[in-house]
């Protein structure tokens, strides 16, 4: 009863008094709950829908070597890119409203997932440009070695891709 208590007082200073919000009448706590979810609500969900369609046409494009699955990929990281700002936004004001605690992102599923599939169609400049930048922005994949190991692998494998085809040339 505690919490019903604080949320339905009816303390005149605890109360949202503008006749001209939405939310007149509501404890201040629960209008600001309610405008930053009217405010970011779709945004968040964006954010969850674009993570599992990265993750799904990565895995599609892992096991069927689509094109098509690779470039809905391309475009869906692209979206969760542009997205990160207003996400970054968000946090901030949940933290600011909510008291929310969000640690440090040095995580990129962008980045990874990248870096991974270009790698499998073994577009082996495009996945370490996509392992500088991350480096560059901060970020890890991760793993233990992070993006750097991740570079030397794939510099090992596009050597020896290299020299398989120098020693086909030169039967």
């Amino acid at each position: 009863m505690g919490l019903l208590n604080k949320l339905f007082k009816k303390n005149r200073n605890d109360i949202c008094t503008d006749k001209n919000n939405p939310y007149y009448a509501y404890p201040n706590e629960l209008k600001n709950f309610c405008e930053y979810r009217d405010k970011y609500q779709d945004t968040w969900n964006l954010y969850g829908k674009y993570t599992e369609l990265i993750n799904h046409y990565y895995y599609e494009f892992i096991n069927t070597h689509n094109q098509n699955d690779f470039n809905k990929l391309l475009i869906y990281c692209q979206e969760y890119s542009n997205l990160l700002p207003k996400i970054a936004e968000a946090k901030k004001e949940d933290a600011k409203i909510n008291g929310t605690v969000y640690k440090e992102d040095t995580y990129s599923l962008v980045h990874h997932r990248l870096s991974m599939a270009y790698e499998k169609a073994q577009c082996y400049n495009s996945a370490i440009n996509v392992c500088k930048e991350a480096i560059e922005l901060g970020y890890t994949d991760g793993t233990k070695g992070g993006f750097k190991a991740r570079i030397n692998r794939i510099k090992k494998k596009q050597d020896e891709i290299n020299k398989s085809i120098i020693g086909r040339k030169n039967l």
